[in-house]
């Protein structure tokens, strides 16, 4: 039977998260800490940002009627 990928990351996955007390902020500074290192060029792009758009959808209710009269 051929193993499964998914176990072996899930397995990885859990042993970083208990390395780190599952503190996703301590985990993502570990990862930032590791690609300074690695001697590869990091690159980091701006926050996008969502801008709010018009749009002619209207809810509509479990009755199929539009809320807007």
């Amino acid at each position: 039977m051929i193993p499964d990928p998914n176990d072996e990351i899930l397995t990885i996955k859990r042993r970083l998260a208990a390395k780190f007390d599952n503190d996703v902020h301590r985990i993502a500074t570990d990862v930032r800490e590791r690609q300074g290192l690695s001697g590869h060029e990091v690159i980091s792009l701006p926050p996008r940002r969502c801008t709010p758009t018009a749009t002619t959808n209207n809810y509509v209710n479990r009755s199929h009627q539009s809320d807007q009269t």
